[in-house]
């Protein structure tokens, strides 16, 4: 499947700075060299539809082990 518009020498995209029109697969403007925004088909959803979740962060570093904890005073029996 192409994206690509019918004639790719007349389509062209506007710098979002300066406003000058550019080529449709040019990634920096022409006049002032600011980066453009990308070519191509936006993702389509359904109108009013939730976004699709964010993935899961990395999970952290785990915690260093701290200090043994040193033996109690033994207890009598029957104690607790």
């Amino acid at each position: 499947m192409c994206f690509r518009p019918a004639d790719s020498q007349a389509a062209t995209k506007q710098c979002p700075k300066c406003g000058a029109e550019n080529g449709f697969f040019d990634a920096v403007c022409k006049e002032c060299g600011e980066a453009l925004p990308a070519s191509g088909p936006k993702p389509m959803g359904a109108p009013g539809a939730p976004s699709a979740p964010a993935a899961p962060g990395a999970p952290g570093r785990p915690a260093a082990p701290g200090a043994p904890a040193a033996p109690g005073a033994p207890k009598a029996p029957g104690q607790k």
